[in-house]
């Protein structure tokens, strides 16, 4: 059977084979599709639904129509409405107004600084705040100069060794 494909014995079929030395068998298994539960809903045959972008059900009703616009009518792709989706009101204002103002930065002759500033500007948003009794991961902010738990230095290296644990 050269090349063919052998079906189980479920199909009704009988299958004869008979391997000589130096014959190769090459067997794939059908992987079980998911739990009915797991499934939530989709399509057996199509794969394809498990990839594509979908509102939760608790979205906004301007949300859903600004969705049925961009993918009935525009045919986005699925990875782009994601992306769209995926930012809040707040921030495609911020996006718009960095866009809006990068021309005149430009104009100005200043674009290269209107540039390194929104990165330093973003660095800086994204630090975040300690809360009481956190300790710094930086020694030279750190209060008091309190060892970080899980901190690999000399004496904590030389008391493993002298008590036996390394």
């Amino acid at each position: 059977m050269r090349g063919n494909v052998l079906h189980d014995s479920k199909s009704g079929q009988d299958v004869n084979l008979q391997l000589k030395d130096g014959d190769s068998l090459i067997v794939a298994v059908k992987p079980k599709p998911p739990a009915k539960h797991l499934r939530d809903g989709l399509e057996d045959d199509d794969d394809e639904d498990d990839l594509k972008f979908q509102l939760p059900q608790s979205s906004s009703r301007w949300k859903r129509r600004v969705y049925a616009v961009l993918h009935d009518k525009l045919k986005l792709p699925d990875i782009l409405l994601m992306a769209i989706f995926s930012l809040s009101l707040k921030m495609w204002v911020i996006i718009i107004m960095w866009f809006v103002l990068a021309p005149v930065a430009h104009r100005w002759d200043i674009g290269p600084l209107y540039i390194l500033g929104t990165g330093f500007g973003i660095i800086l948003l994204n630090l975040g705040q300690r809360k009481p009794g956190d300790v710094s991961a930086y020694s030279i902010f750190n209060e008091d100069f309190r060892e970080l738990p899980g901190t690999l230095n000399a004496e904590r290296l030389d008391g493993d060794i002298r008590t036996g644990q390394i």
